[in-house]
This record gives structure tokens, C-alpha cells and sequence, in this order.
């Protein structure tokens, strides 16, 4: 609905009194920010001034909302007519809000008060009513070009059925369907007008404590948690900075694909890394001089080329497995204990006070009841030095208590006499508490079959543990690390001397968590104050199964236990076409796996994939270009050719490069995404999305798990178009299934 609508005079000149407003604003900006000051707090008013001036200049006057939302309060029977937009602007003459920012609390009303009950939170307050209108806008450079009015699940109740019956048969409003339509390009764009309210109500969830995503593909799980990030530093700006915030992503090509978002969303600070680059400055520290990490794309050809050995894949898989578990970070936990338990006697304490002759002693129970049990919670040396101060403490206690019972003084002389002896004897009783290297200890543990045997969990197999300490022993003969071993390392460190606060972030972001391991997801948890986490992945996709995590029990149940994690499902895929989703959903249904949801596709058809059967590669890559060709005019700006193996990729390239102009060859070391048209492995466009994908020889994806999670990835990555491939006579195993009324031969 567009300019037929009966209210588009109205909200016409609603918008143009808005813009008004807005220049005048951006003149008044402009003549405050040129006036000169000494003044330090009036430089940072006017360097946040010169931030509103630019957001105005850019964006404020040709769209300076996206929505409205009419709410009736109860009790006074006030209406509040709200219009909402990426940030809220204030009239600085009389502080009268002109928009709404997406983010403050009554703008929750737009994305989920879709019932005559609604409600918003105003600090411990509930200010409740009822939703009269939820409007949205397409504006075009100050003029608007479609006014959509949105269903409230009373009216779809009345009309249709139950609501979540309507919504799970796919529905769709119009102002959301021409948002998914739009051609994509190389960068992830911001959601805030299109927000739906499962993924406002993980956005606005609670922030003291870990957030769990599992989403399908296409559920918007990494635009909702940077959404999530940038609510948070608007709504706790005076607890939380943003410089302190981390977004952990899986590669460093994916973090130039969501660099704009955060921006359009008014955060320009935030930390972006990948675990592996992050982790590896902490772990330096403790690497003996001449050692090195190992490069994270090491496994990337044992695991994903073919003609691999299957014996060095079984090792490799045991040992990446491992070091990321649960297993190995309780085996770290009773080496701790083993080392107290083993190298620790534990002796009586005692000294003799030369002046009247009188013996002291501490109990070697006592001591270990100490270090043990009071103590416990600190990390190893914490514990040592917390139980030295304790020590004296109590000896001064023993040694004063004599004194005022033989009513004898001690003079400045004498205390310090006292006190150096003190200190020698402590000094003499701690030699026998052993100060642990970090890295010694976890070579020690890693590399020793026996002890690690010992340490273990029992539920770890022998043969486990053989592969693990062997072939990790050959690795640290080399001096050399993989990143695998940096979070036990850093884990280590904290049990062993505590991490540095310093380091520690407000809020972080783990984005394709499946892919990093139970460990490593527990160190960030370490290195973030107060539990603040939002992690998203889906399990579906997890490709890198020899190291990641194979159920989110892992983290709920095992890492997070203790700290009241939320757990979440988002169903609903918002990027393929039902056609496309359908496909990509029968190569699920191949495999067991858990916690799988299938995504429920929005209301959004298209055409349906191709299927093309080539009698010679010559006779393929010809229908490659002239597919290419087809899809750039129809205006599809994003196409990728995608592929199984690194190798793959570049045969493709190098029979493709003289006949698509700008075709780019990706692989795991680019860290830019251009965009346009490309080639890449599959493993590599898990959290990218593209126009159209060109999916190369879809019957070398065998019926196994890793290959349906593979091709499953690939085959969602598509918006608008999926054409898939193989050589005539050849059979997709994981699509022998697949109903002939779900594709098209070619």
C-alpha cells in the first residue's frame, strides 16, 4: 500500500514538518559546535553534538523514521502517537522528542505490543495499555513512497485462526516483504525497521547473565545480536561503554561483511575479533621464547579436501576435540588437585619464640583445611598467597596472646625482629608448595599418557587419550602450538593465577558459536564481567565438527550451569525463499542431530532451484556464464559460485576468470568480502548471504553428517536464487530423496 493510502496526505505533511523541524535543529547544531572553547566539558558536549550534526546531515532529513505506533494508556486514557527511527531526535529548544529512538522503551510497543494487553518497561515501572496502530514507512530522500499498516494478532485471530498457527504457515506483511526483496551487496545491513518480536524480545533480554541462540539459517541470529549490543549501549550508557564490548566472529572475512552495521546503528567503537587472534596475545605471555601457534587453517585440508589419510583425521579429530571439551577442562581442574594432593606434605607449622622459650604450632590439618576449603574458590598462587597472610596472621596471634599473658612488651626493635623471622619461616614452609608454570604444568598434563589417563574423566576412552597425547607430544617436540591449545592454556592461567581484569570486557558477542569449542567459549565467559554474553550459532551448521560444539547442553548444562543462561529458538528464516528452504531443509532430515530445528520459511516464494545435469565441464562452465550473466541482469549484485573443497575452487576460477569480468577467487585467508561475483569453498559462506548461489557438483557431498551439515550451509546462503550442479549420470546422496516437485531439471 503506497500513495492510495487514506492517510498518506496526513503523514505527508507530518514528514515534512518533521524535516522542518530537523533543519532547524541542524542549523542551531552548526552555529553551537563553530563557537570556540577552552572548556574541556563543553568540547566533549560539542564532539557529541558534532556526532548528532553528522547523523542529521546523512540520514536524519531524508528518513528520520521508520514506523509509528498509536498506545493508549490505561487508567488516564492518554494517547501517545510515537514515530520511530534509527536514533531519537530532541528539539534542544524544548527537549520535545521529534522521533523516537528504536531503542528506548516505549519503541518495544512496535516490535511486540501486538495485543489490546500490551505493555513497556519504564526503569522498575510497567506503563500498560493498549496498541490502537502500528504503522510502517518507506521514505525516499523526504518523501514517503509506501505507508503499511500492521496486523495486530487480535485481527488476525478474528480473521484467520489463532495467531501463532497464522505465523507459523509463513505470514508476512507487506513493508517486511519489501525489505527481503531488495538485492543484497557485500556489506550486512541493520534490521531496526523490520525488527520481528521474537528477535526484539532477545535484543531487550535481561543483561546480567548468558544468552543461548539457536537459529536457523536465516533467522537474523547475528543482525539481533549486534542489534543486541548497540540497545545495550544506549540503555546502560552509564554502566557499560562500548569500547568494551567484543564481537567474536568466526573469520576475519566475515567481520569486514558486518563492519557497516554497527555504525548505521550510531556505535563506532566496538571491539571485533576473531577467538584465535584474540586469545593468541593473552597466551604469548606464557609460550616459552622461540615457540609459535601454528596457523588456524591447518586442518582446514585434512578435514575438507578430499583423499585425505583416515587414520590422521581420527587422531587429529580426537585430539582438536578434546582440548575444547568439558573433558579437558575438568582433567585441568583435578591436576590442580593432583598437584596439592601429590607434591603438598602439608607439615606442621612451628617456631619457637627465643626470649621465653615458648613453642608455636599450626597443625598440618589445619593448614590444609585452610588452603583447601577457605581458600578453595582463588586460583592455585592466590590461594599460596592468601594462605601465607592467613599463616602470619595466625602466628601473631599465637605469639601476642603469650606475650599479654606473661605481660611482657615488645619495643620497635623487638616487633621487627619478630617480623623477619616471621617472614623467613614462611618463606622456609612455602618452599614445599610448589609455584607452577602454567605452561610447564599443561605440557606435563597434555603430553603424558598416563597422568592425563589419571586425570581425566573415566567416561574418555584409552584410545581417546592415546591419540591426544601422543600426537600432542609430537607437536610441542616441534615447539609448536595449535590454536586449539590456547584456551586450555588460558583456562589453565586461571585456575593457576587468575586472569587479568584488565582485559575483561562489558558485554561480548559470540557469533557461530558452534564452531568454537565448550573452552573456548568458557575463557571468553572468564574474560566478561558479570556473565554478559549473547552467543548465536546453530548446530545444523556446525562444518567444523572436529572441534566445535555438538549441543548447546555443553554450555547450558555444563559451562553455564551455575549462572541461569537463556536459552532461545528462532525458527523462523527470514533470507531463502519457501522454495529454496524446502530443499535445504530435506538434507536436515537425512541425518540425527540435536537440537535441530527446521526453519519455517517466511511467506516469500521465488523460483525454484535448478537442477543442472552437464554432459562435460566444458559444457558446465558454459552454462555457468550465461547463468552469471542472466542474474547480474536481472540486478542481482551478489552471486557466488560455490564449491566443496579449496580445490575445487580454484579449477573453477581458473576456467571461469577470462569470461566473468571481476570474478574473485576467496579462500581462508582473504579478509575482505567484495561482493560481486565470487568463487569459495563452501565452509567458508556459513554467515554470508548472497543474491544467487551457484552450487558446483552437488553429488560429492556423501551421507554422512559432516556433508549434509556442509551442503545444508550452502544451500541457505541464497536470498533469490539456488541453482545446483552435477555431471550427467552422477547422484546427490543427500538429495536422492529429494521430491521432483521441489526443483527443476535443466
Amino acid at each position: 500500500m503506497s500513495t492510495q493510502h487514506r492517510d498518506y496526505e496526513a503523514e505527508q505533511n507530518k514528514l515534512k514538518e518533521t524535516i522542518a523541524l530537523i533543519d532547524d535543529e541542524i542549523v542551531q547544531l552548526r552555529e553551537e559546535i563553530n563557537e570556540a572553547t577552552d572548556d574541556y566539558v563543553k568540547q566533549v558536549v560539542n564532539y557529541n553534538k558534532a556526532k548528532d550534526l553528522r547523523y542529521l546531515e546523512d540520514h536524519g532529513r531524508d528518513k528520520p523514521y521508520f514506523g509509528r505506533v498509536d498506545f493508549l494508556k490505561d487508567e488516564i486514557y492518554e494517547l501517545d502517537q510515537v514515530y520511530i527511527g534509527k536514533r531519537g531526535i530532541v528539539r534542544s529548544d524544548t527537549f520535545d522528542s521529534i522521533v523516537v529512538d528504536w531503542r528506548a522503551p516505549i519503541a518495544s510497543l512496535y516490535y511486540s505490543g501486538e495485543s489490546k494487553d500490551a505493555f513497556y518497561r519504564m526503569g522498575r515501572e510497567i506503563v500498560r495499555g493498549e496498541v490502537r496502530l502500528k504503522r510502517n514507512f518507506a521514505i525516499e530522500d523526504g518523501e514517503i513512497v509506501g505507508i503499511y499498516d500492521g496486523a495486530v494478532k487480535e485481527t488476525i485471530n478474528r480473521e484467520m485462526g489463532h495467531p501463532d498457527e497464522f505465523l507459523q504457515e509463513g505470514f508476512i506483511d507487506e513493508f517486511l516483504n519489501a525489505n527481503l526483496n531488495m538485492a543484497n551487496d557485500s556489506r550486512l545491513k541493520d534490521i531496526v525497521a523490520t525488527i520481528q518480536s521474537e528477535q526484539n524480545e532477545i535484543i531487550r533480554a535481561e543483561k546480567d547473565r548468558p544468552i543461548v541462540v539457536q537459529g536457523v539459517a536465516g533467522s537474523g541470529k547475528t543482525t539481533i545480536a549486534l542489534h543486541r549490543l548497540s540497545y545495550l549501549i544506549y540503555n546502560y550508557q552509564d554502566t557499560m561503554m562500548s569500547k568494551k564490548f567484543m564481537v567474536f566472529a568466526p573469520n576475519r572475512m566475515f567481520l569486514t561483511y558486518i563492519s557497516e552495521v554497527l555504525p548505521e546503528l550510531g556505535v563506532d567503537d566496538v571491539q571485533q575479533s576473531t577467538f584465535v587472534d584474540w586469545a593468541a596475545r593473552l597466551v604469548k605471555p606464557l609460550m616459552p621464547k622461540g615457540w609459535r601457534i601454528v596457523s588456524p587453517d591447518k586442518p582446514l585440508q585434512l578435514f575438507f579436501e578430499e583423499g585425505q589419510d583416515q587414520r590422521e583425521q581420527e587422531i587429529t579429530r580426537n585430539r582438536l576435540r578434546f582440548k575444547g571439551s568439558l573433558a579437558c577442562k575438568e582433567a585441568m581442574e583435578q591436576y590442580i588437585r593432583y598437584v596439592i594432593e601429590t607434591r603438598i606434605p602439608f607439615k606442621k607449622l612451628s617456631f619457637l619464640y627465643n626470649k621465653t622459650k615458648q613453642v608455636f604450632s599450626i597443625p598440618g590439618e589445619t593448614i590444609r583445611q585452610f588452603f583447601l576449603e577457605q581458600f578453595g574458590a582463588l586460583p592455585y598462587q592466590r590461594r599460596v598467597d592468601a594462605l601465607r597472610k592467613h599463616l602470619k596472621q595466625e602466628m601473631n596471634k599465637q605469639l601476642f596472646s603469650h606475650l599479654r599473658e606473661r605481660k611482657v612488651d615488645l619495643d620497635k626493635q623487638g616487633l621487627a625482629k619478630f617480623e623477619k623471622m616471621l617472614e623467613q619461616i614462611l618463606d622456609t614452609y612455602l618452599v614445599s608448595f610448589p609455584r607452577l608454570d602454567i605452561f610447564a604444568a599443561y605440557r606435563e598434563l597434555i603430553a603424558e599418557e598416563e597422568l592425563l589417563c589419571k586425570l581425566a574423566p573415566a567416561a574418555i576412552p584409552d584410545k581417546v587419550i592415546r591419540d591426544v597425547s601422543t600426537s600432542s607430544a609430537a607437536l610441542l617436540e616441534q615447539e609448536r602450538l595449535e590454536p586449539e591449545d590456547i584456551a586450555p592454556l588460558l583456562y589453565l592461567q586461571h585456575i593457576i593465577e587468575g586472569m587479568n581484569k584488565a582485559e575483561h570486557f562489558d558485554h561480548t558477542v559470540v557469533d557461530e558459536a558452534q564452531d568454537l569449542s565448550a573452552l573456548e567459549v568458557a575463557v571468553i565467559g572468564l574474560a566478561t564481567k558479570r556473565n554478559s554474553m549473547t552467543i548465536v550459532g546453530d548446530i545444523a551448521q556446525g562444518i567444523h565438527s572436529y572441534r566445535g560444539i555438538h549441543a548447546w547442553e555443553e554450555l547450558t548444562q555444563g559451562i553455564f550451569e551455575q549462572l541461569r543462561p537463556a536459552y532461545y529458538t528462532l525458527a523462523q528464516s527470514y533470507r531463502s525463499t519457501i522454495e529454496i528452504m524446502q530443499c535445504a531443509n530435506e538434507v536436515l532430515r537425512q541425518i540425527d542431530l540435536p537440537e535441530t530445528v527446521l526453519a519455517k520459511p517466511v511467506l516469500r516464494h521465488g523460483e525454484k532451484p535448478v537442477m543442472v545435469h552437464a554432459h562435460s565441464r566444458a559444457e558446465l562452465w558454459d552454462d555457468i556464464r550465461s547463468r552469471v550473466a542472466a542474474l547480474q541482469q536481472e540486478g542481482f549484485q551478489t552471486i557466488a559460485i560455490v564449491t566443496k573443497t579449496i580445490l575445487a575452487s580454484k579449477k573453477a576460477h581458473k576456467a571461469l576468470a577470462e569470461s566473468i569480468a571481476d570474478l574473485t577467487l576467496l579462500g581462508s585467508k582473504d579478509n575482505q568480502f567484495p561482493g560481486g561475483v565470487t568463487v569459495m569453498p563452501a565452509y567458508l559462506t556459513k554467515g554470508l548471504q548472497f543474491d544467487a548461489v551457484i552450487l558446483l557438483d552437488v553429488a560429492s557431498y556423501q551421507n554422512n553428517e559432516w556433508d549434509a551439515k556442509l551442503l545444508y550451509v550452502a544451500m541457505t546462503r541464497p536470498v533469490h536464487r539456488l541453482v545446483m550442479t552435477q555431471m550427467a549420470g552422477e547422484e546427490a546422496p543427500l538429495l536422492a530423496n529429494l521430491a521432483q516437485e521441489l526443483y527443476t531439471q535443466a
